[in-house]
């Protein structure tokens, strides 16, 4: 039964039986037949049919085994692949949406060069997902924010050192600083800014599952402050249009600094200011992860090496080295 150990890791996966084979491309029938093989064969039943389908113990058992067996032949593949110097195969890469937007596609068309016959399978999701597909090998690499990253269970090259910056537009510190502006500009270019003098700003923020969010609720609620969030949106992109048209202000990692400085040179009525954060940890580290153990085969290794040089360009656009 292990020539056909994916269709019950679908089948767990999937808790449908239709579902499954249609997704293993097979007959519902089929893969019924496999499956009461499987119960035969090890004399137990897998999965509860009612009131719907659910693993039993053995099928717990059997489905962390199996994926083991997964993991150890996609580990054998790998090695073999750099025996024979192989230059085809795959590599199913995660991100989370906006480091998608970012980093995508200058390093699919990067890696295509260097390895057109190798398909780069990429994903994006949150970092908790992502780290959830790469424990059930559903990814070979992922690429998100450590905080999600257990490393005890994963290997982990780090990306880079980001810093959380505040996006505000020049209309809108006229307008909530009208007897210090454009004087305040200045100040906070040079010494950074303190939440607090803030609060009376709308802000766009992302949802409360993300880093950035995160970090801005603990500091808020450790120092009493009230942000005025006006709208929750995970797209970063979007923040930054709403911030150039004076809707509410907004935060910014240091991977998307290129993004609203490409913004104001395409734009310069609508100017945005980056400032830095003067109190408070709004540190972030951006990593590279993937299973301990697992192999990767020189395209995937050099996939790596890439990716870290990409993300190694984005330090020069942060405000303290650009003064």
């Amino acid at each position: 039964m292990l020539n056909n150990y994916n269709y019950f890791i679908t089948l767990a996966e999937e808790l449908n039986i239709s579902r499954a084979a249609e997704k293993l491309y097979i007959s519902h029938q089929c893969l019924s037949k496999y499956l009461k093989n499987l119960e035969i064969e090890y004399q137990t039943p897998l999965l509860e049919r009612a009131p719907k389908l659910k693993l039993t113990l053995a099928g717990e058992a059997l489905l962390e085994t199996f994926r083991k067996v997964q993991f150890l032949e996609q580990n054998l593949q790998s090695q073999l692949e750099d025996i024979k110097n192989a230059k085809r195969g795959v590599i199913r890469l995660g991100t989370t949406e906006g480091r998608y937007r970012i980093l995508m596609p200058e390093l699919l068309a990067q890696y295509h060069k260097l390895y057109p016959d190798v398909d780069l399978d990429v994903r994006y999701a949150t970092s908790g997902d992502l780290a959830e597909s790469i424990r059930k090998n559903e990814l070979d690499v992922v690429l998100l924010n450590r905080t999600f990253v257990d490393e005890n269970e994963f290997e982990v090259k780090p990306l880079i050192d980001e810093k959380l910056y505040l996006i505000v537009s020049d209309n809108m510190l006229a307008r909530y600083f009208p007897d210090q502006y454009p004087e305040c500009k200045d100040r906070f270019l040079k010494e950074g800014v303190d939440l607090a003098d803030f609060q009376e700003f709308p802000f766009v923020l992302n949802t409360r599952k993300f880093k950035s969010r995160m970090l801005i609720d603990a500091y808020a609620l450790t120092h009493g402050l009230s942000l005025k969030c006006v709208l929750e949106l995970t797209q970063l992109d979007v923040h930054f249009q709403l911030t150039a048209n004076d809707y509410a202000a907004s935060f910014c990692w240091t991977m998307y600094l290129p993004t609203v400085i490409g913004m104001n040179r395409k734009d310069t009525e609508h100017h945005l200011n980056i400032f830095r954060i003067r109190k408070g940890d709004f540190g972030n580290q951006f990593v590279c992860a993937f299973l301990k153990g697992k192999m990767l085969p020189q395209y995937g290794r050099d996939l790596i090496s890439q990716i870290r040089s990409n993300c190694s360009e984005f330090s020069a656009y942060e405000p303290e080295q650009r003064c």
